[in-house]
């Protein structure tokens, strides 16, 4: 499938080259020599067939331009669910149309919380910051003080995450931190405490 996108957009490119090509060549070569009124006609006709093939093209590259740059700044996740030690969801943070989000926590106690990085609590301990770039979530560590772990995919094991380390999370995923995690994609095992969604 992407390979047919490519190839088609490749075919566009050419036949909007060819046609500022012709244009150009109607429009200083053919056009002035063209003295004789229904020939001349032609000439204009023509020249402004191709003006207008040219323009849809270019609005074609232009609409697919801005569908690349909304999807790069458009989260692949939904949401986030923090679950407690318990096994239950204590709150669910939507993430469409966020760019970044704080991991923290209390300093004299084992809370979670996910933040938004524009008002954070200079009373929490900060775990890390993720970051959406290009249409993909970017988490880094900010310190070693208190572990962060990774678990990816159906893996079985945690891994300790670096502190200044850049990891690019995927939907399976799951982020551990102190007896919370934040899970990525919704699992089947894990019941709501709170209804409703909260939004960064």
């Amino acid at each position: 499938m992407k390979t047919n996108q490519i190839a088609g957009r490749c075919v566009l490119a050419c036949v909007f080259v060819y046609l500022l090509i012709q244009i150009y060549y109607l429009s200083n070569y053919i056009l002035p020599s063209a003295t004789k009124e229904p020939w001349r006609d032609f000439v204009c006709l023509f020249l402004i067939q191709s003006v207008f093939f040219a323009a849809c093209i270019f609005a074609v590259f232009i609409f697919l331009l801005l569908q690349r740059m909304k999807r790069d700044h458009a989260s692949p996740f939904e949401a986030l669910l923090l679950v407690n030690a318990e096994g239950k969801i204590k709150r669910e943070v939507l993430l469409q149309d966020k760019q970044s989000f704080l991991v923290t926590g209390a300093k004299n106690g084992k809370d979670v919380f996910i933040e938004s990085i524009r008002d954070p609590d200079s009373d929490r301990y900060l775990y890390g910051v993720c970051n959406l770039v290009g249409g993909l979530w970017y988490f880094e560590t900010m310190s070693d003080t208190r572990p962060i772990g990774l678990k990816r995919g159906d893996e079985n094991v945690i891994y300790r995450l670096k502190e200044g380390m850049l990891y690019q999370l995927s939907a399976t995923d799951v982020i551990y931190a102190d007896t919370c995690k934040i899970v990525i994609r919704e699992q089947k095992n894990i019941w709501r405490e709170q209804n409703g969604s909260d939004s960064l």
